[in-house]
């Protein structure tokens, strides 16, 4: 409708200059270019002096468009405006019912170009998730690969109520300050305790910081890089091996960590119990337990227990499978 109202008001406009030309010809008994000409420079009010000498009856005709075209000028921006707005309200409660069906979901706050990269490996992953940004430039790059995403600021509560941070499991900040970061954090953390937070620090003093403000894995980017470079020149081959096995384009394996949650199927058995290699085709390369220690290549013998957390290698399907056998009987 309001499409339609826009583009009367345009045709309208085209009726002024071809009534204007037209006037100026019948009045002043000039050429039709001469008379476009002044009904052109007088609808954008450039100030250049008349075309020709201009009796008082042309003046007043001057005058007329003038006032016509600048009043529905504003008319049409207004109409314009009105329409972005609008735009603007559809498409953030497009998105809110999106979020809505969101559950057990990842909140990426920030997308540059580390947000971007994540947005990637969440999409690669198969993940459910919403992006938080409020650069209009990143936003539109958003809008258009079709992700859903909640506009705003990350570090207020509103905000991240809108994307569904009380059903989500993970939280990732990669805002541009890690002042942002922290103060992300902290919010997070007041809304949902059992968030799992994941956040990154640009500057080495501010890890234990947002450690304390509640967050269970800071990441300094430049340090994590640091290490890969070196690793990739001690032992290249583990590292391309590394890389292959977490690139889930080229190959249909992956490593995941699964929990083993209380009254499960899994706890209290162990591993040779379960037959994971044979009823699942899985590697359990670690487990870590809740007091924190981690045992890597474990005793087939060891009997799991809740809030164990296995490091399993295998396919998305076979994986799947598996983790559905820790998850709590209903």
């Amino acid at each position: 409708m309001l499409e339609t109202r826009i583009e009367q008001l345009i045709l309208s406009m085209l009726g002024i200059i071809l009534l204007g030309t037209t006037g100026y010809v019948i009045i002043e008994h000039v050429g039709w270019f001469d008379a476009f000409y002044m009904t052109a420079i007088t609808l954008a009010t450039v100030g250049f002096q008349e075309v020709w000498e201009m009796s008082d009856l042309g003046h007043l005709w001057t005058i007329f468009i003038m006032f016509s075209g600048i009043g529905l000028f504003f008319i049409i921006a207004g109409h314009i405006a009105q329409q972005a707005v609008d735009l603007k309200r559809y498409r953030r409660f497009r998105m809110a019912k999106r979020v809505k069906k969101l559950n057990d979901h990842y909140i990426l706050c920030g997308y540059g170009r580390m947000g971007q990269a994540i947005a990637k490996e969440l999409q690669n992953g198969g993940k459910s998730f919403v992006v938080i940004e409020k650069d209009v430039e990143k936003i539109a790059t958003l809008v258009q690969n079709d992700i859903v995403l909640i506009e705003g600021d990350a570090t207020q509560d509103e905000v991240l109520l809108n994307a569904g941070i009380e059903k989500a499991t993970t939280l990732i900040g990669v805002l541009k300050d890690d002042q942002d970061n922290l103060f992300l954090t902290l919010s997070a953390r007041s809304l949902k305790s059992d968030l799992f937070i994941l956040t990154r620090a640009t500057v080495p003093s501010s890890i234990p910081k947002m450690t304390r403000a509640g967050a269970d894995n800071v990441i300094n980017p430049y340090e994590a890089a640091g290490t890969k470079l070196a690793r990739q020149a001690m032992a290249p081959g583990v590292v391309d091996f590394i890389e292959l096995i977490m690139n889930r384009g080229n190959l249909d394996l992956v490593l995941e960590t699964i929990t083993i949650e209380a009254n499960s199927q899994a706890e209290g058995k162990s591993i040779i119990d379960l037959e994971v290699r044979k009823n699942h085709d899985i590697i359990i390369t670690a487990v870590e337990q809740r007091t924190g220690e981690a045992n890597f290549n474990p005793d087939p013998n060891y009997k799991l227990n809740a809030d164990d957390k296995l490091i399993a290698l295998g396919s998305k399907e076979n994986l799947n499978g598996f983790e559905k056998l820790c998850e709590a009987l209903i």
